[in-house]
């Protein structure tokens, strides 16, 4: 860890200035361990969705399909899948913030949240740049990849983040009691790729089962970042209310189970 960690170091500052500190060099050992190891470090974090997203389009392209909804096939997939990729590595990643960090909590300027903070942040810039490079790519192939509602996108995008933060807090006090929680979760998150949205929309689906569907908000912020997106495309499902409620109780959970298990992030 940087010096800047030393015990200290830590007098006569704030404690806002101190997790400064800390995320930034937390960041900087983030940054190292995932991305350095490799010089295409940063490659493979726009390589992996743009490679499945040609993988869907040709699937799609040999079945006859070049558009659904008028919306052509590769920003109707990079729409669905960008924003389930962020879902799918955002909480794997923050679930165990905490846990695989406990050694530096013996530095007692670093505070559990620090590790969230420092992995929220690397994951939001890698979507936002791995977004901007993609739909800059299509647009420089020819498609119009200016979103019809600007506004509603970031707010589904915010709804996306602030209901991947509560989950995640809530899966770190779910790891100090039980080690394969992050399995369970990739468990889980493997079938939620196939019913969220991804590759299909709620037009492409007969009404009757659409309740197979609308417990899922993964679901349900894909159509409306859709709905924003194209003008084209209204979707007939999409609940804002819905996905406000859960990103609610999921922050409100996370935030009360960090606090119930804050001393004991640190003790064990």
């Amino acid at each position: 860890m940087n010096t800047s960690l030393s015990p200290n170091s830590a007098q006569n500052r704030t404690s806002f200035k101190i997790m400064i500190d800390s995320v930034h060099a937390l960041l900087m050992r983030e940054l190292k361990t995932r991305f350095g190891t490799s010089k295409l470090g940063y490659f493979w974090a726009i390589a992996e969705p743009v490679a499945q997203a040609a993988v869907l389009g040709l699937i799609f392209t040999l079945l006859g399909r070049h558009s659904v909804n008028n919306i052509p096939i590769a920003l109707f997939i990079f729409t669905g899948l960008l924003p389930f990729k962020l879902f799918s590595k955002l909480l794997p990643q923050l679930s165990v913030g905490i846990s695989a960090n406990k050694a530096l909590f013996a530095y007692r300027q670093v505070a559990p949240i620090d590790p969230i903070i420092t992995r929220l942040l690397i994951e939001l810039t890698t979507y936002v740049i791995t977004y901007i490079f993609i739909m800059l790519c299509l647009g420089w192939l020819g498609f119009n990849v200016i979103p019809e509602q600007l506004l509603p996108l970031f707010a589904a995008n915010a709804l996306l983040v602030l209901l991947s933060i509560g989950l995640g807090i809530s899966l770190c006090s779910a790891v100090q009691y039980w080690a394969d929680t992050p399995k369970v979760l990739a468990m889980v998150l493997s079938p939620l790729f196939y019913l969220s949205g991804v590759f299909y929309s709620a037009t492409m689906i007969p009404p009757q089962y659409w309740f197979l569907l609308e417990w899922n908000p993964i679901f349900h912020l894909i159509e409306l970042s859709r709905d924003a997106y194209f003008k084209e495309y209204i979707t007939p499902i999409g609940n804002w209310q819905y996905v406000f409620n859960c990103a609610l109780v999921a922050v409100v959970l996370g935030l009360s189970l960090y606090r119930i298990n804050r001393f004991k992030f640190v003790s064990q």
